[in-house]
C-alpha cells in the first residue's frame, strides 16, 4: 500500500544545505584550502543555526580562528537552555588562543561547576595555571583529569613533563612509567622514562629503557644514549657496538664521533679514533674540548707539532680552560721548550693555585734545567706539603 509524500518542515529545509555547505568546507580543508573550508564554516555560524554547532567551533579553534569562535560562544551564552558546560568549555579554549588567560580561567572553572566530571575540562584548567606559572595547581588539575578519565596516556605524560621540567624527577618517572604501561610502543614514552632514570641515576633502568623506545624506532639518539648507558656501566663492548649502529645510521652523529673516539683511544687504536674526531671536527670546527681530544691524539701519534697547534686553537676558544692549559704545557715540555711549557703553567696556576699536577710538571721542568731548589719547592707544592 502505497504512502502519501509528507512534505519537509522548514527547520529540515534549513539541515540539507547546512549539511552541504559542512561537508563542503569538510573536503576544502582535506585538501588543504584551509582558508576557503573556514570562510564556508565562519558564514554557518554566522547563520543562526537552531543547534549549537559545536563541531564547527571545534574545527575553527585547531585552524586558530580564535576571534569568531569566541563571537559565537558568547551568543550562545546568552540563549536559554544551552549546554553551559561545553559552552564555557570552548570558550576558554578561544580565550587562551587569545591569549586571554585570566578569561579563559574564569570560564573553564564555570564550566567544571557544571561538569566536574569532565576530563577535558581540567585540561584546560591546567592550561590556564601553567600560562600563570602555577605549575602545582596544573598538576593537581591533571590529577583530577586523570581521575575523570584514568587511560588519557598524553595527559599521564603530560604530568610527567610538568615534574620533569621543575625537577620532580621521582613523580616524572612515576608518570612516564605509566604512560608507558598505557601505550608500550610509543617511542617517547620510553625515551623520557629513561631520561629520568639517568636523572636518579638509575643507569641500568635506564638502558633498558631505551632498548624497549628502540624495538618500535631505529632512532640514532636512542642508540647514542644506549650507548652511553653501557659505556656507564663499563660495559665497553656493548656501548661500542651501539655507538658504531649509531654512526652506521647517522654517519655525522657528533655526540657518536666524540665518545667512540675515546674508547678507540682508551683501547690504542689512535688512528681509528683520529679519523672519527676529524669527520667531528669537519662538523663542528670550533669546539674547544674537540680541538683539545685532537691533539691528545696527535701528541699519542707523535705529531706534537700538529697537536700544538690544536691546544692553541682550542685556547683561542676557552684561553682560560686548565685541562687544554696543563695539556698544551705537557706537550711543550715534551719537545723540550721549557721556557714556553713554563709560561704556559704559570697561567694556570693564576687560575688553580693549588693544580697539583701543574706544580708537579713545573718541578720536573726545573729539575731537567738544573734549578734544583725551584724544582723541590715545586714538588712541596704539589705535594701541599709548602
Amino acid at each position: 500500500m502505497s504512502h502519501p509524500l509528507v512534505s519537509k518542515t522548514g527547520d529540515e529545509r534549513r539541515q540539507v544545505p547546512v549539511f552541504w555547505r559542512e561537508f563542503k568546507a569538510n573536503v576544502l580543508s582535506l585538501r588543504g584550502k584551509n582558508d576557503e573550508a573556514i570562510e564556508v564554516w565562519v558564514e554557518l555560524l554566522r547563520s543562526d543555526l537552531p543547534r549549537p554547532q559545536f563541531q564547527i567551533v571545534e574545527k575553527l579553534i585547531k585552524a586558530r580562528v580564535y576571534v569568531e569562535a569566541k563571537e559565537y560562544l558568547e551568543k550562545l551564552v546568552e540563549k536559554p537552555g544551552g549546554d553551559l558546560g561545553e559552552i564555557k568549555y570552548q570558550l576558554a579554549r578561544s580565550c587562551l588562543g587569545l591569549g586571554l588567560v585570566q578569561e579563559a580561567k574564569e570560564a573553564i572553572e564555570e564550566a567544571l561547576e557544571v561538569c566536574p566530571e569532565k576530563a577535558a575540562y581540567w585540561s584546560t584548567l591546567a592550561d590556564c595555571q601553567l600560562e600563570q606559572g602555577e605549575w602545582r595547581l596544573a598538576a593537581e588539575a591533571l590529577d583530577k583529569s586523570l581521575r575523570a578519565d584514568p587511560k588519557q596516556a598524553e595527559t599521564v605524560f603530560r604530568l610527567g613533563t610538568i615534574y620533569s621540567y621543575n625537577g620532580e624527577y621521582a613523580e616524572a618517572l612515576r608518570c612516564f612509567s605509566g604512560a608507558c604501561q598505557l601505550q608500550p610502543r610509543k617511542v617517547g614514552y620510553w625515551e623520557m622514562k629513561a631520561e629520568m632514570h639517568l636523572e636518579l641515576g638509575q643507569i641500568r633502568e635506564a638502558c633498558f629503557s631505551y632498548k624497549q623506545a628502540l624495538r618500535y624506532c631505529a632512532d640514532p639518539e636512542i642508540m647514542a644514549r644506549t650507548a652511553y648507558c653501557y659505556v656507564q656501566l663499563d660495559e665497553i663492548e656493548k656501548g661500542t657496538r651501539y655507538y658504531e649502529k649509531t654512526l652506521k645510521h647517522e654517519p655525522d652523529h657528533y655526540d657518536s664521533l666524540c665518545n667512540l673516539a675515546a674508547i678507540y683511544q682508551n683501547q690504542g687504536r689512535s688512528n681509528e679514533a683520529l679519523r672519527l674526531l676529524e669527520r667531528a671536527h669537519s662538523i663542528f670546527p670550533n669546539d674547544a674540548i674537540l680541538l683539545n681530544n685532537l691533539a691528545y691524539i696527535m701528541v699519542h701519534l707523535g705529531r706534537t707539532r700538529k697537536a700544538q697547534e690544536y691546544y692553541q686553537a682550542a685556547l683561542s676558544l676557552t684561553p682560560q680552560h686548565p685541562l687544554i692549559l696543563y695539556n698544551l704545557s705537557v706537550c711543550l715540555a715534551s719537545k723540550g721548550e721549557w721556557n714556553g711549557a713554563i709560561e704556559i703553567i704559570q697561567q694556570l696556576l693564576e687560575i688553580d693555585p693549588d693544580h697539583s699536577d701543574a706544580w708537579a710538571l713545573l718541578g720536573n721542568i726545573y729539575d731537567e734545567i738544573a734549578e734544583p731548589e725551584l724544582a723541590i719547592d715545586c714538588f712541596n707544592k704539589a705535594l701541599k706539603l709548602a
